[in-house]
């Protein structure tokens, strides 16, 4: 079981890491710099935690997820009460000048990432006593990837590079 979460684990900070630099493409100077260190800090642990047979470092992991997703939850407050003021709420809402649906489909993989993470550093360091069965792995990474891979898309999709990138597709 202790490898397949640490597969989630590599793909939901993948995920959440590509959205995030994803953003940052289009994002202004302030939130650009955070946007990509993040992105490449969770696409670095990511594979290393895909290449690796334990979780690397899960307290700073765990740490940086939640810290992750509070950011995005904290931002989306503060600019729901300025919209408020406003009198109407748009659809293409934006945190911290960043597209909202984006960045709350990678505070989702974060959310994940950081829930399992919670899980690893409580069991602490203990070996696989048995390693997974073909089948249940195959199907529990084809699960996960189907997951990680429909919020990913649909989050990348949503951002003004994805948007680029939609106006070729049209016949």
């Amino acid at each position: 079981m202790a490898t397949l979460i640490r597969t989630w684990l590599g793909l939901g900070a993948l995920g959440a890491g590509l959205v995030h630099l994803a953003v940052a493409a289009g994002a202004p100077p302030a939130t650009l710099v955070p946007l990509v260190v993040l992105g490449v800090a969770e696409v670095g642990w990511g594979v290393a935690a895909l290449a690796r047979l334990e979780v690397p470092v899960p307290r700073v992991a765990l740490a940086v997820a939640v810290v992750a997703v509070v950011g995005v939850v904290a931002a989306l407050v503060l600019n729901a009460g300025a919209m408020a003021h406003m009198g109407s709420v748009s659809a293409g809402g934006t945190v911290a000048g960043a597209p909202a649906v984006p960045m709350l489909g990678a505070a989702l993989l974060d959310l994940g990432c950081a829930a399992a993470l919670a899980v690893v550093v409580r069991r602490g360091r203990r070996p696989d006593t048995r390693p997974p069965g073909v089948w249940s792995y195959l199907g529990g990474v084809v699960t996960g990837a189907a997951v990680v891979a429909g919020i990913t898309v649909a989050s990348l999709g949503a951002t003004p590079v994805g948007a680029l990138a939609m106006q070729g597709m049209g016949h």
